[in-house]
């Protein structure tokens, strides 16, 4: 588990100096990759947060590309982290981290919507995600410390009710 988390880490250093730093500097990108990003706090959001991540790998060389990350909350899905390797974005990487994280949350946790933050300013992050059905619920400003603060749109995804077994339907 703990060198998942180290790669984990690896490709969200990757990510994070590429896509973030022109949206929210390289201060705050240092920051947040130390106190939500690095390996030790990946590997405790696994084993004591109840995060579940899913990752995308290279499959020719098996080289991870992409990750994501939920975490069930009282009665919503929370879409946490969604990070793709620059030359892998608009394959369907986020598409099939989201089918994951539907599935999750309809048959294991029963319910019917998935939240995300995003950053008010990722512009293209928050045009991909209304373009997969989510809505805009809310903006907050969030202080995560050390003078940063966190601008995010807060988007909701509400499942449309599962498809009956199609067994059940020819009966």
């Amino acid at each position: 588990m703990k060198l998942y988390a180290d790669a984990i880490s690896l490709i969200a250093r990757e990510v994070w100096k590429e896509h973030f730093v022109p949206i929210i500097g390289d201060d705050q990108v240092e920051y947040m990759l130390t106190k939500f990003q690095s390996a030790s706090q990946i590997y405790k959001d696994i084993k004591e947060n109840g995060y579940i991540y899913f990752v995308a790998n290279n499959k020719e060389n098996d080289e991870l590309i992409g990750y994501s990350a939920v975490v069930p909350q009282d009665d919503y899905l929370l879409f946490s982290k969604v990070y793709v390797h620059k030359n892998y974005r608009g394959l369907g990487i986020l598409r099939s981290f989201l089918n994951e994280a539907i599935a999750l949350c309809r048959y294991e946790y029963s319910f019917g919507k998935i939240r995300l933050a995003v950053n008010k300013s990722n512009n293209n992050a928050v045009t991909i995600y209304k373009h997969m059905g989510f809505a805009t619920i809310d903006s907050v400003d969030t202080d995560i410390g050390d003078g940063f603060i966190v601008a995010n749109y807060i988007m909701e995804l509400i499942l449309p009710p599962a498809e009956q077994n199609n067994a059940r339907r020819k009966g």
